[in-house]
């Protein structure tokens, strides 16, 4: 799995907009989602992970996915690899086949 940063800016002019718990820190990293009851790996989702912070993820996909539902993402950063339940919070498309997910940890 590869990792590189990015330059994608995504945080609102002013400060006390941001809704956000922590810092958001720009990666690429690849990751899979996958129901929490899933038992096939070919069940899984291939996400390309966009940011990270200590609260929340945000990835992009090639399908849409509900807000509110819960799924397991796997990330992996060199030897480290970090698999976790995310809650998802939102979902909008942002090109014909790509969709912008952001979800919070559980």
């Amino acid at each position: 799995m590869s990792t590189s940063a990015v330059t994608r800016q995504d945080t609102p002019a002013d400060s006390n907009e941001n809704r956000r718990r922590s810092e958001r820190r720009p990666y690429v990293i690849e990751a899979f989602l996958s129901s929490p009851t899933a038992v096939e790996p070919v069940q899984r989702i291939e996400a390309t992970a966009v940011n990270l912070s200590r609260h929340g993820i945000a990835f992009d996909i090639e399908q849409p996915l509900p807000t509110g539902c819960f799924y397991t993402i796997e990330v992996g950063m060199g030897d480290q690899r970090l698999v976790a339940e995310v809650r998802i919070v939102s979902c909008r498309q942002t090109d014909e086949n790509i969709y912008a997910i952001g979800a919070s940890f559980s």
